[in-house]
């Protein structure tokens, strides 16, 4: 097809947009609020091996990541087990006897007949560098804790958590379930006395509240993922509305983290959150171009799926 040159034109001055308005390395740097990056381990470690099991944690903990990042949901018998989705999923879990589980909901099943499936032979199609851990089972938060905290006396380090709550996709889930799930969630940080080192976030903004009635003590985050369409004009430089909308809600809701999809973050993004004194960590983020980039922005931390990665180009000596 021949082009003009005025859509030769129009096809420069989109890109210049699209590179000066998400570039941060051309710019002044924004004031980070952490005087160290905070670097989490998506899901543990989902590139590296099975997520959300006890085996990613190791990596992440293996990498010196700052914080552990997982997800959770309510079980039938109201206890919280640290997996993505409120249904099981057959694309990671299987049977012990190697046969394939049905997909059905979390909140019909008990922890104990979650914790019967194998989570880590199967090794996820999307990730072709996980490790798989055969025999791996799905961890209580509890059990998660006391792990961790074992850990912590053999390292000599301290972490921190950032903790998801997870909900329906469809947005069903009422208020009394959101409140449940979040109380409980707390009521399991309080007892391991971890209340000062862990974040609770959600896609869903009424834990939020839930989470700031319950115990203001524990920071919020909120999450934020672009429609297709949005993506794509933040791709190409536009799209600053849809950045001042999920900032006037993170303010609105009092949450202490924006955790926006990282397509979100530019120079200017970075600064008004800063200026409203929240703090900005960008997910999930598995580029060792888009780490520099978000460096660069000042943002104050960066979630990954691939801690490796994340170690060996945020803390890279000059």
């Amino acid at each position: 097809m021949y082009k003009t040159p005025s859509f030769r034109i129009s096809l420069i001055f989109i890109s210049l947009i699209a590179f000066y308005s998400t570039n941060c390395a051309s710019l002044e740097t924004p004031n980070r609020l952490r005087k160290v990056i905070d670097l989490q381990g998506h899901r543990g470690a989902r590139g590296l091996k099975p997520e959300n099991t006890w085996p990613a944690f190791e990596e992440a903990i293996k990498y010196k990541m700052v914080t552990l990042e997982l997800d959770t949901v309510l079980t039938k018998d109201k206890r919280i087990v640290i997996h993505h989705d409120s249904d099981t999923n057959p694309v990671i879990c299987q049977n012990v006897n190697g046969s394939e589980i049905k997909k059905i909901s979390l909140y019909e099943l008990t922890l104990a007949e979650l914790q019967s499936y194998d989570c880590g032979t199967k090794k996820n199609p999307n990730f072709p560098n996980q490790i798989p851990v055969p025999g791996t089972k799905l961890l209580s938060l509890e059990e998660f804790f006391e792990k961790v905290l074992f850990a912590e006396k053999k390292t000599k380090e301290i972490y921190e958590f950032n903790i998801e709550t997870k909900f329906p996709d469809d947005g069903s889930a009422p208020d009394s379930l959101v409140k449940e799930h979040t109380e409980k969630l707390i009521q399991i940080i309080e007892k391991y006395k971890v209340t000062e080192r862990s974040t609770i976030q959600s896609f869903d903004l009424r834990t939020l509240t839930f989470s700031k009635a319950k115990n203001s003590k524990i920071k919020t985050s909120a999450l934020f993922v672009p429609t297709y369409f949005q993506g794509f004009l933040m791709t190409i430089g536009f799209g600053n509305g849809y950045r001042d909308k999920i900032l006037s809600l993170t303010k609105d809701k009092q949450a202490d983290i924006i955790s926006p999809y990282f397509l979100y973050v530019t120079p200017k993004f970075v600064n008004e959150a800063h200026n409203k004194g929240i703090f900005v960590i960008p997910w999930t983020v598995n580029t060792e171009k888009e780490m520099k980039r978000l460096v660069s922005c000042g943002v104050d931390g960066i979630i990954s799926d691939y801690p490796d990665l994340l170690d060996s180009v945020v803390r890279k000596k000059p």
